[in-house]
């Protein structure tokens, strides 16, 4: 049975372990050693390219941004102090810590940021990610080889502690991607002589709460940085990221046997339920973090441009019995920052739709009576290989077919065979999923706005495009929300997709490990955790 861990604060929800110490605590707690264990080591800690769970945590360990969110995903300072946004909106000067320091002593400059956001825009730049910064004025321009001078970038170092940052149009969502990866600093002055700078323990240079003190293929060892700003809120001396090696016992067993504290999480590393006791169940916890899970309707393919028999589908499936992540009624996930709680705890999506046997054989019969038809035509849900994806097909399936009658059969296909399809409309129902770029409900709902490159729905709407262009010209966040929320109930009113459950990452963790959890996008966030 999964343990859903969660603590209601003042400011929102905070997914954290805190847990009372208990029998059997590690011997490393007097030096604060924190041991997780994960499936593959990083081997290039450039936080630029970076996507992956694992290596996602350890270079949030290792730097520091502008900014960096909170337990509660809120932005706070970091590197920078303060920052100051002008009239129109689109300039933003921001003012740089002066006692912030590389781990090679040299001090972490204005233009250490600028070299490292044109470097990560670069049109020889492979991470495929640089559309996270393309509000940037002239960013999309440059990243594109169009507009080729660097310098008309909107990104300036004024002088070694002030960096100003000009936007192509006010968006006030700016701040919250600023927590991203590929906005963090690298040290210019390292970078530029030294291409194989960010795999080796001796030319990594960082800037965050961790130095990189061990890097080879079956482990990452993290020590406390003394130099760090904010140093005295750091209280692991050290962490470890661990793989077994040859011959040695799983992740689960080592944790098992006490040789680590932390094990699960995103794509961290799976768990070996098989190995797992009564004894270890206060120690399982199931974190949400920002994905969605859901199925896609051709819309411009009948029966199903008929919205009752969307609704239909949707409202007859029990989300309770997945066996997967939390149930879905809307289209932001969980841990996606809203005013001052989650989004999704200040704007349920219980409110747009949810089962209703009665209400899904009515709108079935008056959609199919519609469209001419007795029977809702067999047809197939393609998904594409591995990961379980045709078992969840497979349920829906028996739950439709048990509630509303209905047939269907699963299509299992290659993941660039299921993407080719969706582009180009071949399909009746199709898998899709989506996890968040940056911690805001716009990385969800702009996937569906005419401008998104992403949007392959078939769909597209003024008003839902009003609604998200308007929450970007919004500084105040109570109302920013409220044109999340209007764009998130016209899309779900209308039945675009088919929302199914969010996502959800399992974690075993030692009872005296306390403030560590699964960052919104499935990373592990440690950096201010302790062992009790």
């Amino acid at each position: 049975m999964k343990k859903l861990l969660h603590v209601l604060l003042a400011l929102g929800l905070l997914l954290c372990i805190n847990i009372t110490e208990g029998e059997g605590a590690s011997a490393a707690v007097a030096k604060q050693v924190f041991r997780i264990g994960v499936d593959a080591i990083p081997t290039v800690l450039d936080p630029a390219p970076t996507v992956n769970d694992t290596a996602s945590s350890v270079i949030k360990g290792l730097f520091e941004g502008l900014v960096r969110l909170n337990e509660t995903g809120q932005t706070v300072p970091g590197i920078a102090k303060s920052w100051k946004i002008s009239n129109d909106g689109k300039t933003y000067t921001f003012t740089l810590r002066s006692s912030a320091k590389w781990s090679n002593q040299q001090p972490v400059k204005a233009s250490d940021f600028e070299y490292a956001w044109k470097r990560a825009l670069s049109p020889q730049a492979t991470n495929g990610l640089a559309f996270k910064m393309f509000m940037i004025a002239g960013a999309e321009s440059y990243h594109n080889g169009i507009q080729k001078d660097a310098s008309k970038v909107g990104i300036k170092a004024l002088n070694d502690y002030t960096l100003q940052v000009t936007l192509a149009e006010k968006n006030y969502a700016f701040i919250q991607l600023l927590a991203e990866n590929i906005y963090l600093p690298v040290n210019a002055t390292v970078v530029k002589v030294n291409k194989n700078w960010a795999s080796s323990t001796k030319s990594v240079v960082t800037n965050g709460p961790y130095k990189l003190a061990a890097l080879d293929n079956h482990k990452v060892v993290l020590t406390k940085n003394p130099n760090y700003y904010a140093a005295k809120e750091i209280q692991f001396s050290e962490v470890q990221f661990l793989v077994p090696a040859a011959g040695q016992p799983s992740n689960t067993a080592a944790y098992l046997d006490d040789k680590l504290d932390w094990i699960g999480g995103g794509e961290t590393t799976a768990i070996d339920y098989s190995l797992l006791g009564a004894e270890v169940l206060n120690e399982k916890y199931e974190f949400p973090y920002a994905g969605l899970y859901y199925y896609q309707f051709n819309l411009n393919k009948a029966p199903f441009n008929n919205i009752k028999i969307r609704k239909a589908l949707a409202m007859a499936v029990d989300r309770e019995s997945l066996p997967y992540g939390t149930p879905a009624y809307g289209n932001v996930a969980p841990t996606i920052h809203g005013v001052k709680q989650p989004f999704r705890s200040e704007i349920a999506d219980s409110v747009y739709f949810n089962q209703d046997l009665k209400m899904a054989k009515k709108l079935l019969q008056e959609g199919l009576q519609e469209e001419g038809l007795t029977k809702l035509p067999k047809f197939n849900i393609i998904v594409n290989e591995e990961q379980n994806h045709d078992l969840v097909a497979q349920f829906i399936i028996s739950v439709w077919k048990e509630n509303l009658g209905i047939e269907a059969n699963v299509e299992v296909q290659s993941w660039n065979e299921l993407l080719d399809n969706r582009y180009s409309q071949n399909f009746t129902v199709a898998r899709a999923g989506w996890r968040a770029d940056y911690n805001d409900p716009a990385t969800f709902l702009e996937y569906f706005t005419s401008w998104s490159e992403d949007n392959d729905s078939g769909w597209s709407n003024k008003q839902y495009d009003s609604y998200l262009r308007q929450a970007r010209q919004t500084q105040e966040p109570a109302e920013r929300m409220q044109f999340y929320a209007k764009a998130e109930k016209l899309l779900m009113d209308k039945m675009i997709i088919l929302p199914l459950y969010y996502y959800a990452a399992d974690v075993l963790a030692k009872p005296n490990v306390n403030n560590v959890y699964i960052n919104f996008d499935g990373s592990i966030a440690f950096t201010r955790g302790y062992l009790k």
